[in-house]
């Protein structure tokens, strides 16, 4: 397992096949820099999910959700709190995992520790994932009490390769939820054995960009620690963001100005940037998720094996997560 993470002396890890993101989410943990959504390889509903730490199972809480949502979903969230072996003060809290154990038990690093769900915290587009976070023991159900996360990367920044804003998109899947697919002319990043697609800064790349854009508010440059606040972030050729805090390994951007992307003639609402293992790459370029205005909108227009355009275009419209 890989390390993606610590704050007050734990540290966290996820397997070495799962992709993750810390900014990736419209919720508070992440926009404070405290939190991290693990996406195991399995990408199931329902499949196995793995404890970040060795500890013991200090709380579990079941939690009704609200009213179900036009995809299908489970009827409760749960948050467990594992208290790590490095920490008496301190937990590390799961949510969007049904518990298969109980308060007291041990558990390992990489143990199975229940099934995930899909929380009706989620939008349609969400895959499963289980987001991790490490707080004070006494503010188990309050993630703006979280730790910010130190993280463990770095970039040299280069000079950009590709200059075009129309790039080939080779479609590998098609759902109600999402496409996921290939492309080819754009640039993407690497950091160790993981990879994304690149961020830039005028002609330099600098890193890898982790976010949804533009449909989350909040974004994060990973790898870069020579930004400035005030910096542009860009997509291709098109500013996404603009830094807001630069900490050791990462730079925190607020979305805009807005812009659309399309694949053909089809407007999106947006698309899911990750740090990716090499089993979500094809001769090593990462996948790349797309995501349709409407649930279900990609059935019928777009199949599997499709080359299709995926260009973006700079606009004054500000796309909304639902």
């Amino acid at each position: 397992m890989r390390v993606v993470g610590s704050a007050a002396g734990v540290k966290l890890h996820a397997q070495d096949d799962s992709y993750f993101s810390y900014f990736n989410s419209p919720y508070i943990g992440h926009d404070l820099s405290s939190a991290i959504d693990i996406y195991p390889r399995h990408q199931e509903w329902g499949g196995p999910i793995v404890s970040p730490v060795s500890g013991i199972i200090f709380r579990i809480k079941k939690m009704r959700m609200g009213q179900p949502k036009q995809f299908p979903t489970d009827e409760f969230d749960y948050g467990i709190g594992i208290l790590p072996e490095e920490s008496d003060t301190d937990i590390v809290r799961i949510l969007h995992c049904e518990p298969s154990g109980s308060e007291g038990d041990s558990v390992s690093l990489g143990d199975n520790i229940g099934r995930s769900i899909r929380s009706r915290y989620f939008n349609y587009w969400t895959g499963p994932h289980y987001h991790v976070e490490v707080q004070p023991k006494e503010s188990f159900r309050r993630s703006s009490k979280s730790y910010p996360l130190k993280l463990d990367y770095m970039f040299e920044s280069k000079p950009q390769k590709s200059k075009s804003t129309n790039v080939e998109f080779l479609v590998d899947s098609v759902t109600e939820d999402h496409i996921v697919g290939y492309t080819r002319n754009l640039d993407y990043s690497t950091i160790g054995n993981l990879s994304g697609i690149s961020a830039k800064v005028e002609d330099e790349v600098v890193g890898i960009l982790d976010g949804g854009l533009p449909h989350y508010k909040i974004g994060g440059v990973i790898g870069s620690p020579d930004l400035k606040e005030g910096y542009q972030v860009n997509l291709l050729d098109l500013p996404v963001g603009t830094v807001q805090n630069v900490k050791s390994s990462v730079s925190v951007f607020s979305r805009g100005p807005f812009f659309t992307p399309f694949l053909e003639d089809i407007e999106l609402r947006g698309i899911s940037c990750f740090l990716y293992p090499k089993q979500y790459t094809r001769k090593n370029i990462p996948q790349m998720i797309l995501i349709p205005l409407k649930y279900g909108q990609f059935k019928g227009l777009f199949n599997e094996g499709d080359l299709c355009e995926f260009r973006v275009s700079s606009n004054i419209n500000m796309v909304k997560a639902d």
